[in-house]
């Protein structure tokens, strides 16, 4: 196998000598394994502290390829399942955003419990065990970022259980969103340690900004290691643009045709372009083209996201706090 077999375009922004926002990496992803039951793991990037660290100038994209993140840390990496390959029942103590870019596949946990996913479908995985099982014909290729999480309190798998999904209303009452909802799935555990489905249906809070974007706040996390213990449903707290110094935010937001606005976050983002394609200017004038399929890094930089195209571009966003520079 070759690299340009499974290839990923990463993306990476970072600052120049005077400070400005400019693209440091723009190729293939290259930290890329065969585990050893068929499916390719690419390590796009990672952190080891909370706040994380972006001011550096590391490629934190070629550290270990491993599933548990560091203590305090992230990762992010893309898995490719092809057809048939088994899977293997395995658990972290981490808060998992798993979104499926292509394909479908099968998330299977405790006693035959099994969630089908299909393209644009984004899992909150709680801590649960569970294995990925490709039963088509066809390749999947699932973005993970992967959070470390506290460890089960009395060292019991004790949850909440299935939890009542509350809908945030908040969309305007006759507009007509251009893509459709996004449809969240989120497991815990029960009672009696089981990892079940607390929740699964449409993502409750979904925003149309003033500029015609539409925002779906997924899930969210405040401080690191993530609590995932709770019965609250992360995807309904207030939805800022900003993550929590020590947290995360994980969103969708859907760009119709139209200009951008500069902006910047205290904040390492991990975005992942699921369909359409868009333009991402930087202060220094760079403009990166990205298309479906492929992932960017931005390490606080002051951007903006312009759509100079004909349709809808939805992208997939986690951040996560970082670094004031010094």
């Amino acid at each position: 196998m070759s690299n340009n077999d499974y290839a990923i375009r990463r993306i990476v922004a970072g600052h120049n000598e005077k400070g400005l926002a400019t693209i440091i990496m723009d190729g293939p992803a290259k930290n890329q394994q065969i585990r050893n039951l068929g499916h390719i793991s690419t390590l796009i990037w990672s952190s080891d502290e909370a706040p994380a660290e972006v001011w550096t100038g590391e490629d934190f994209g070629a550290r270990e390829n491993i599933i548990q993140p560091p203590p305090n840390g992230s990762g992010f990496r893309i898995v490719e399942f092809p057809p048939g390959v088994p899977g293997m029942m395995h658990r972290t103590n981490t808060l998992d955003y798993a979104v499926c870019m292509s394909g479908n596949i099968d998330m299977e946990m405790d006693h035959g419990v099994t969630v089908h996913m299909k393209p644009h479908d984004i899992l909150v995985q709680q801590g649960t065990i569970h294995s990925w099982l490709n039963r088509g014909t066809e390749p999947c290729r699932v973005a993970f970022v992967l959070i470390d999480a506290k460890h089960p309190p009395n060292n019991q798998l004790e949850g909440p259980g299935p939890q009542e999904l509350k809908p945030v209303e908040n969309f305007p009452e006759g507009k007509k969103p251009p893509l459709p909802p996004i449809r969240r799935i989120v497991t815990t555990h029960d009672e009696n340690g089981d990892a079940v489905v607390m929740s699964d249906g449409l993502a409750p809070q979904r925003i149309l900004r003033s500029r015609g974007n539409v925002s779906t706040l997924i899930w969210g996390s405040d401080e690191t290691p993530a609590e995932i213990w709770t019965a609250e449903d992360f995807g309904i707290r207030e939805n800022d643009i900003g993550p929590p110094a020590h947290g995360s935010w994980c969103r969708v937001i859907d760009y119709p045709p139209g200009p951008g606005r500069m902006h910047r976050t205290e904040s390492i983002d991990y975005v992942i372009c699921l369909n359409g394609e868009i333009d991402m200017e930087l202060d220094d004038g760079e403009t990166v083209h990205m298309n479906a399929g492929d992932v960017l890094v931005q390490q606080a930089n002051l951007h903006s996201w312009i759509n100079s195209g004909s349709e809808t571009c939805r992208i997939v966003f986690v951040l996560i706090g970082s670094k004031p520079k010094k």
